[in-house]
């Protein structure tokens, strides 16, 4: 705490408000008088316009600076140092990236928008290319789903285990079943209860998700052709589903080609493959347990 007394005492007298032991400091009591009020409170607001808040500021700088935008985000860089990272022999060295790219600013939403999902297709990418086998690219993607259970402080959470269930389906009219396949391969290595069926009707889905419980719901659209059913069918789960706050993931070359279709058929996040798969749905359960959501 700063003691006022002698140092104020001096800045009075230096500006016409000392010099009498009536108007002089005595533990920060003032005694003034009445008729003198107005003009000597505009001459102490000056001085400490002048002279207090400059030393002030002066003296806490640092701890008014302004943290470069720049460096909240995460780019191209981050997103191969952390595919390398993952694929590593514990969690200890993820963590620690991840904990200083926190520090630097990035916020957990864009932890996850712009770096966890990243990475996880990515890691997708490099598994297409043979680049990666499937087992080191299983170990990285399971490592991530590790840092969406870190950072969302799922451990608190007993039975989180038991929810990791996901209902994952093609749009009911499509004929194309590769994507669900992978989807599911992706998931069950991740460690999720995956169910599967490849030729369900709207009405099928709508009682599989009143009858069970699902955390997430996934679909798979090959083109637009469909985009209409798919609109349906989501809307119908959310309104028929046990578990109200189901997350809804979707996939497939018609949401490549136009991510604005995400929003459009009313799904919460894309999948562009199978790694992608997993993170998403594991942020989505994670999002449907806080006490927020």
């Amino acid at each position: 705490m700063m003691d006022v007394s002698d140092e104020s005492n001096d800045m009075l007298t230096e500006n016409g408000l000392g010099g009498d032991a009536e108007y002089r400091v005595d533990h920060a009591t003032f005694s003034v008088p009445v008729d003198d009020i107005d003009e000597r409170t505009t001459k102490l607001v000056d001085v400490v316009a002048k002279s207090v808040i400059p030393e002030l500021l002066a003296k806490f700088e640092t701890s008014f600076a302004i943290p470069d935008p720049l460096l909240a985000h995460a780019g191209e860089a981050e997103i191969i140092r952390l595919a390398e990272i993952v694929l590593g022999p514990d969690d200890a060295e993820t963590i620690s990236y991840l904990e200083s790219l926190r520090e630097r600013g990035l916020s957990l939403d864009l932890l996850h928008h712009e770096l966890l999902e990243p990475t996880a297709r990515h890691l997708g990418e490099l598994w297409t290319q043979d680049l990666l086998d499937f087992l080191d690219v299983t170990i990285g993607v399971a490592r991530l789903q590790r840092m969406v259970h870190y950072f969302a402080r799922l451990d608190q959470i007993p039975p989180y285990d038991e929810m990791r269930r996901v209902l994952v389906v093609q749009t009911p009219g499509e004929a194309h079943s590769f994507g669900v396949t992978m989807i599911r391969r992706f998931l069950t290595a991740g460690g999720w209860n995956v169910f599967t069926d490849i030729h369900m009707t709207a009405e099928q889905i709508a009682e599989a998700v009143s009858r069970e419980w699902f955390s997430v719901a996934g679909f798979s659209l090959a083109g637009e052709t469909h985009i209409e059913q798919l609109t349906d069918v989501i809307a119908l789960v959310r309104s028929t589903s046990r578990n109200p706050k189901i997350g809804i993931m979707v996939g497939g070359p018609a949401f490549t080609a136009d991510p604005s279709l995400v929003a459009r058929v009313g799904a919460d996040g894309m999948a562009t493959n199978g790694p992608t798969a997993v993170i998403l749905a594991k942020k989505l359960l994670a999002a449907s347990l806080s006490p927020t959501a």
